[in-house]
């Protein structure tokens, strides 16, 4: 079982929550899911800045209801909404998706993540994803955005560093169901918990097995 969470938070109120970062997101989603201090991230979220409607659209998947945080603002309606995913929904062979993700690969010398930024190292990458995990993405319809560093602070740790994110979007195909459903519930790629990896999915009308 899974639920996806849609909250919106408009800019002003982010910045006086002190969000400037996917680490103080990432503690502000934890706080959502109370009583689970030492067990694993479970969770997976996704951050877009919608700069028409001057707020951020924060997702949240899970396999258990998150509670809605004492500081996050309730004056709308859409602030914070809570639906589960039917098992019909992942009956669908083929998706629209859209992954932001920190593609990387690991030097060889220094066993350090290094950014991979060609074109053609990015498709590499997102094809072993999908090849491990269940599905084969459409080359024709694959768009790729590189949205370059984000940087990040753990103030507990006394460590910063960055994140290069990059934004799939295109058709997908899903060749081995169990697969799929571990790499939706895992996410794809590193750097998870400071919002890299959920893939955000929409059903090709029409087409079920």
């Amino acid at each position: 079982m899974s639920y996806l969470t849609q909250a919106l938070i408009d800019f002003e109120t982010a910045a006086r929550l002190k969000l400037h970062d996917g680490y103080a997101w990432h503690q502000l989603v934890w706080s959502a899911f109370p009583q689970r201090d030492g067990a694993p991230r479970d969770f997976l979220t996704r951050l877009d800045r919608r700069e028409r409607d001057r707020d951020f659209r924060l997702l949240i998947l899970s396999p258990r209801p998150p509670q809605c945080p004492d500081a996050w603002p309730t004056d709308r309606p859409d602030a914070w909404q809570t639906r589960e995913i039917v098992p019909a929904f992942f009956a669908h062979r083929r998706y629209r998706f859209q992954l932001r993700a920190n593609p990387t690969r690991r030097d060889s010398a220094t066993r350090k993540r290094l950014p991979l930024r060609t074109d053609d190292e990015l498709r590499a990458w997102l094809d072993r994803k999908a090849a491990s995990g269940g599905f084969a993405v459409d080359a024709e319809t694959l768009r790729i955005m590189q949205e370059g560093r984000e940087w990040f602070r753990i103030e507990k740790r006394g460590t910063s560093g960055f994140h290069h994110a990059v934004e799939f979007d295109g058709m997908l195909t899903v060749t081995d169901r169990a697969e799929f459903a571990v790499a939706l519930a895992r996410g794809i790629g590193s750097a998870k918990a400071f919002g890299f990896g959920l893939l955000a999915l929409a059903p090709v009308a029409d087409e079920t097995q």
